[in-house]
């Protein structure tokens, strides 16, 4: 009788202790992501003539004492103004950073520069085009906020 009585008591304790966890409140995860934006200002290029205008180059020389030296040089040509083909867009800063536009950045560029007379002028005549972009930086990328 004594184990009858212990296999009775067992499933109501087991029920006891599944009801305490069903009265407690759910657990819930928050996350919480923030954004940084970046206000980057330089000349507008063409992204397409800028990426085949654009040289690495590797130099090692030797003293006579027979130590090596590497010398690593990046050359840009920015003479890639923005025409009015131009469909990828770059911003090239005063300090030499070159920052790509995403996809959707260039598509909204692209609608400014033809609708706006003053910069439609610049693209015409090829002159640089000076900016102010607003953006979120995603690697080598700005995702475009704003451009003036």
């Amino acid at each position: 009788m004594q184990k009858l009585a212990a296999a009775a008591v067992i499933p109501l304790f087991a029920g006891f202790l599944c009801a305490q966890q069903s009265n407690q409140a759910p657990q819930t995860t928050e996350t919480q992501t923030t954004t940084t934006t970046t206000t980057f200002n330089g000349t507008l290029v063409d992204a397409g003539c800028q990426a085949t205008h654009t040289e690495n180059k590797e130099t090692t020389s030797t003293d006579p004492a027979g130590n090596t030296t590497t010398t690593k040089t990046k050359t840009e040509t920015i003479e890639c103004p923005v025409t009015t083909t131009t469909t990828t867009f770059g911003l090239l800063t005063p300090e030499g950073r070159y920052v790509r536009c995403d996809d959707p950045s260039n598509t909204r560029i692209v609608e400014i520069v033809k609708t706006n007379k003053k910069w439609n002028t610049y693209v015409t005549d090829r002159k640089p085009l000076q900016v102010r972009v607003v953006g979120r930086p995603n690697g080598e990328m700005v995702v475009l906020e704003s451009i003036k």
